[in-house]
């Protein structure tokens, strides 16, 4: 499946779309996020058709902008956003403490 598709399916498991704009309001990025219960979050970053950033951390305030405290980084991986986002699309939920 492509990136476009992957996307579809993370908003259908839960993720929600925040656009993020740069200070002259123009599209910088487009930011997926997955809280779970146990405190764990997974976040997916779309900079571009050929660049995209994604990682599963705990320790995070959803309160807080993402990684702007202390936190721990379970899993990361970056590059062409088809198969950054299949690779989140196999994250086991179980390990996200559900």
């Amino acid at each position: 499946m492509d990136a476009i598709g992957n996307l579809q399916i993370l908003v259908a498991q839960g993720f929600r779309c925040v656009p993020v704009h740069n200070d002259a309001g123009e599209l910088d990025a487009l930011l997926y996020a997955r809280y779970w219960p146990s405190g764990v979050v997974d976040v997916v970053i779309v900079y571009s058709h050929e660049e995209a950033f994604a990682y599963r951390a705990s320790g995070i305030d959803p309160r807080t902008p993402l990684l702007s405290g202390p936190a721990h980084l379970h899993w990361r991986q970056a590059g062409h956003p088809a198969p950054v986002t299949a690779a989140v699309l196999g994250l086991d939920g179980r390990r996200a403490g559900t």
